[in-house]
């Protein structure tokens, strides 16, 4: 089924929403939040004696209140967002850089400043349209990914690896900014999925499907060796978005998990809540679930794309 059938939206008529044969009208834009602070500086952390993690924050995002967090009836998921009045905070759009002996590599690429411009999103009407609606964004060209690598004195060029968690626009938007590296993007996630603005992918690039085989990284069974040392890994956390993916470092007794959108925040991660927005309620509990226990069990320090805290809990780690 299309997405435009699945939300009973079309180009022509996007005043209405149909589910379950009930229509829902979507109400209109409501007031802007106040202006977003400037994004944090880089911050760095030595994970062990061979791995560096940076994380770069791209500006921010404030989605429906019902987009973080939703208990109501599954099938008016969509709607309860879209009908929604009340936003969130202003939260941060991060990617991450991973130094490692065999090279530099990126998880995710940030928001692009162009998510301004209502002429950027409508190259696909429907998804267009739910950003211009749902989401808001402050991203100042200053704070586009290369920008904000320069800063931690690292240079675009020199990544070698991609690993894209997923494919919404505050996560592939700096896409472009890696004209020289391979990406990594699940399998599922390669055909497009619900909110993917895939007509903004840089056709250029050079787009792997991750290999997954069983292999185990902490507590996933199914994972893709990143280096040949296996000190990092793809992992699948499915839910948020069909073929979601997040990244996992292991190495002297310390691990990180860099989990995209599969939780908007530890504590999310902790109670076993699932997001307000995922694609598969099933998918998410079970990846919630593992995350969990990769976190409580194993003691891994998590760091979700948007949670105010990954700075200081990066911070905290001391080799």
């Amino acid at each position: 089924m299309s997405r435009r059938k699945l939300l009973g939206l079309s180009a022509a008529g996007l005043t209405t929403l149909s589910i379950g044969g009930c229509a829902y009208s979507m109400m209109r834009p409501i007031s802007k939040l106040a202006a977003a602070p400037a994004s944090l500086p880089p911050v760095s952390a030595k994970v062990s004696q061979r791995i560096t993690v940076h994380m770069f924050q791209t500006g921010w995002v404030a989605v429906k209140e019902q987009h973080r967090t939703y208990s109501g009836i599954e099938a008016l998921r969509i709607p309860a967002i879209m009908g929604s009045r009340s936003w969130t905070e202003w939260m941060p759009v991060t990617a991450f850089a991973i130094e490692h002996p065999q090279g530099l590599f990126m998880v995710d690429t940030g928001e692009t400043s162009k998510i301004a411009d209502p002429v950027y999103t409508k190259c696909d009407a429907v998804t267009g349209m739910f950003y211009q609606r749902n989401l808001q964004f402050a991203v100042p060209e200053k704070e586009q990914i290369g920008a904000q690598m320069r800063l931690a004195g690292l240079e675009p060029d020199r990544v070698s690896k991609v690993v894209m968690t997923h494919l919404h626009s505050d996560h592939m938007g700096g896409m472009g900014t890696f004209e020289k590296a391979q990406f990594f993007v699940s399998e599922t996630a390669r055909l497009g999925h619900a909110g993917a603005l895939m007509c903004r992918i840089p056709q250029s690039l050079n787009i792997q499907s991750t290999p997954y085989g069983e292999r185990q990284a902490g507590v996933f069974n199914q994972s893709s060796a990143l280096t040949s040392d296996g000190t990092i890994s793809i992992v699948p956390t499915p839910g948020h978005a069909s073929g979601h993916q997040s990244v996992l470092i292991e190495d002297e007794g310390r691990s990180i998990c860099i989990a995209g959108d599969a939780a908007f925040s530890l504590a999310q991660i902790e109670s076993g809540e699932i997001g307000g927005i995922v694609e598969s309620t099933t998918d998410a509990r079970e990846s919630s679930s593992k995350l969990r226990d990769q976190h409580k069990k194993l003691g891994t320090t998590m760091l979700p794309t948007h949670d105010m805290g990954n700075a200081k809990r990066l911070q905290n780690i001391i080799v």
